[in-house]
């Protein structure tokens, strides 16, 4: 009698197996969708952090002497480069659609460029690519349209100020 009823049971476990294995797949891929957009989300929001900190400078003193007003495209280094230069070393490689926008948030808000901004007033600095380039899968649990990162940063650029030439100087 215990024999017959230990092989009426022999294939309870698979059975249960196959039952919950779909669901098990489903919450797994889930968990994975989720934890690549946590990462893709932290990937743009510092992209969005190193550009601001090099809107922050707003004029940077090259080797020579001479100074370079930070812009958001035109000058060398820029914005833009900055933040694709960081995608790129994050490992994100098409940059197809991204947008990237710098607005002062406090202050004379017209002007349009860092370099146009005075001490300690506040930016933001916002990323946006589709997500549709972020994808490792074809899976579509979790599907935004777009990914952004944003960061607020202030100014951080010196006090005007004026040397005066007539101070003697040390001479050995």
């Amino acid at each position: 009698m215990r024999s017959s009823r230990h092989f009426t049971r022999r294939a309870a476990a698979a059975v249960e197996f196959a039952v919950v294995l779909p669901l098990l797949v489903v919450v797994l891929i889930g968990v994975w969708e989720v934890g690549r957009l946590i990462q893709l989300q932290q990937i743009m929001n510092n992209a969005a952090r190193d550009g601001a900190r090099l809107a922050s400078q707003a004029t940077i003193v090259n080797p020579d002497g001479s100074t370079t007003q930070i812009s958001l495209s035109s000058t060398s280094p820029n914005i833009e480069d900055c933040i694709r230069d960081y995608l790129r070393g994050a490992g994100i490689a098409n940059l197809d659609g991204l947008q990237i926008t710098f607005q002062f948030v406090e202050g004379d808000t017209s002007a349009t460029q860092p370099y146009e901004g005075v001490k300690n007033q506040r930016f933001r600095v916002r990323v946006t690519l589709p997500y549709e380039n972020l994808r490792w899968s074809n899976l579509s649990i979790i599907n935004p349209a777009t990914l952004n990162g944003e960061c607020v940063w202030q100014m951080l650029v010196d006090d005007p100020f004026t040397l005066n030439a007539t101070l003697p100087g040390w001479t050995p």
